[in-house]
């Protein structure tokens, strides 16, 4: 599988894709942000350093009769330039949303 079809199939820009795991009857993409897009969620600086990664799983569209799963890879940063240590942002989750069911672009 290309990143192509992230990009054009999903719209997920600046993913990279690492795996597609087969598992329940789930299409499973493990991608992660590239890491000349990473930059921090406060002030928006690309002066960070990684500090770990958070695993999460995202609903995506189902390729026909598959439902997909996105495997996420999020990256814990620290910023050289505001101090603070968040987790990335990610452009296809609302980061005001606790449930991980509803995101915008991707059901």
């Amino acid at each position: 599988m290309s990143i192509s079809l992230l990009y054009h199939g999903f719209g997920l820009r600046d993913q990279e894709y690492l795996k597609t795991e087969y598992k329940s009857g789930r299409v499973i993409l493990h991608i992660q942000t590239k890491t000349n897009a990473l930059k921090c969620s406060c002030c928006g600086s690309k002066d960070v350093v990684r500090k770990g990664i958070i695993e999460r799983e995202f609903r995506g569209q189902p390729i026909g009769l598959k439902p997909v799963v996105f495997h996420a890879y999020l990256q814990r940063l620290s910023c050289s330039s505001c101090g603070l240590v968040r987790q990335e942002s990610v452009s296809y989750a609302d980061e005001k949303k606790v449930s991980q069911d509803h995101l915008p672009g991707i059901v």
